[in-house]
């Protein structure tokens, strides 16, 4: 059986366009000619081969058909590429040319980091059921989520302090927050190991707030880049009986009973700032500090020194809390009476005070322990042999000039210093 005959010229069609394949014998060979018009010109391609003649046809009359002429016009490896981009964004209907434009105004706010990376991060962040809310809005209701659950006043100050440090930094979705972005927060905090490490927590808090009520996704950590600082715990300092006298005297009517609270019964500031008279008043010689005033979330009951009571008896009653204020203004007015004595302040040493002279008087590591609300472990390693019970004899006699008079507050029944 004979093999069809081709007639010349091949005439490709697509649609209304149409390429013509030429046969031209020389002494040199046989060449076919791919013939089309762009443009108002005649364009010519020549092959050795018939198949590749026919291939290149077809696709030149597919792109004349589709109106690209951009690839018409290409040869080789350049129309390859060409047509896998157009392939490759063909069902997102973009432009070739826009698409490009979008890609290069990506990478330059990536800053060069990897698209795929930063699309992956996305998808992440704005997986299904992630709302969009925020940081401000955020805050606002985590604080009175944290409120109507009837947590302590000092810890919602504490809250509204650091969170709106943070939501003042960004003005944006939760969503939108990336791990470098907590890392240059951090970066730009100028504060101690501890208050560092706090900011750290209530974040921490925070995100997981947002992560539960769905405005941040559960795959990310935002803090990540973010490493707690190691808190080097500093020498104990105590203060002596002179600096203790002089202390409570420029100490105002207000803050004077606050001051006597650390260093007689070992109270630690945010326990003097949650404290109410009746838990002074309830016990007969005792101050009651609650599970939820305490630290340790563990109640604890402290006796009251005749010394303290004294104190007690002449403090102004304008509130049910002892100290009725702010705590910013709380530490100030201390920071003030220790200046106007012309003494050092030294951070947390009524307490350590307290710890130290108790100690010497009554030299039972766990009774002492129970009192302050720590481990026996911590007063055995830290407060042990830094006073002399002559030293804290004198500690526990400090009392108002003006108080001679004045009948103690809750003495009762306690057993004796």
């Amino acid at each position: 059986m004979k093999a069809k005959r081709i007639r010349f010229p091949i005439v490709v069609k697509r649609g209304s366009c149409a390429v013509k394949i030429y046969r031209d014998r020389k002494p040199e060979g046989t060449y076919y000619r791919v013939a089309y018009h762009l443009g108002g010109k005649r364009h010519r391609l020549n092959f050795r081969d018939l198949q590749a003649a026919t291939n290149e046809a077809e696709a030149k009359a597919s792109q004349l058909s589709r109106g690209d002429v951009d690839a018409v016009q290409l040869t080789g490896r350049d129309r390859l590429v060409y047509g896998r981009a157009l392939e490759a964004i063909r069902e997102h209907a973009l432009p070739l040319d826009a698409a490009a434009l979008e890609y290069s105004e990506a990478r330059k706010l990536l800053d060069g980091v990897s698209l795929i990376d930063a699309a992956r991060f996305y998808a992440r962040h704005h997986q299904r059921g992630i709302k969009r809310k925020g940081v401000a809005a955020a805050v606002q209701e985590m604080i009175a989520a944290k409120a109507a659950k009837g947590v302590s006043d000092v810890y919602l100050a504490d809250l509204r302090y650091r969170l709106g440090v943070f939501a003042e930094a960004f003005h944006c979705d939760g969503s939108a927050l990336a791990p470098d972005d907590l890392a240059r927060f951090f970066d730009d905090l100028s504060l101690s190991p501890r208050s560092y490490n706090n900011f750290y927590r209530t974040l921490r808090t925070f995100f997981a707030f947002a992560q539960k009520h769905g405005w941040l996704s559960k795959e990310v950590d935002l803090l990540a880049r973010v490493e707690k600082r190691s808190e080097k715990r500093a020498p104990v300092e105590i203060f002596t009986s002179t600096e203790l006298t002089a202390l409570l005297q420029e100490a105002s009517a207000e803050v004077a009973p606050a001051l006597a609270l650390a260093a007689f019964a070992g109270l630690r500031s945010a326990e003097i700032l949650r404290l109410d008279w009746s838990d002074i008043e309830r016990h007969q010689g005792f101050i009651e500090v609650a599970a939820h005033k305490a630290k340790t979330a563990t109640r604890r009951i402290v006796p009251i020194p005749e010394n303290l009571s004294r104190w007690l008896a002449i403090a102004p009653r304008n509130a049910a809390r002892v100290w009725p204020h702010s705590k910013d203004r709380f530490f100030k007015a201390m920071v003030r009476a220790a200046d106007n004595a012309k003494i050092k302040w030294k951070q947390n040493a009524l307490r350590h005070s307290f710890i130290s002279y108790r100690l010497a008087v009554v030299p039972d590591v766990n009774r002492v322990a129970l009192e302050a609300g720590n481990s026996p472990q911590m007063i055995f390693r830290h407060y042990r042999e830094l006073a002399t019970p002559e030293q804290a004899a004198t500690w526990f006699a400090i009392v108002p000039q003006a108080a001679l008079n004045v009948v103690p507050i809750g003495l009762g029944s306690q057993e004796t210093l």
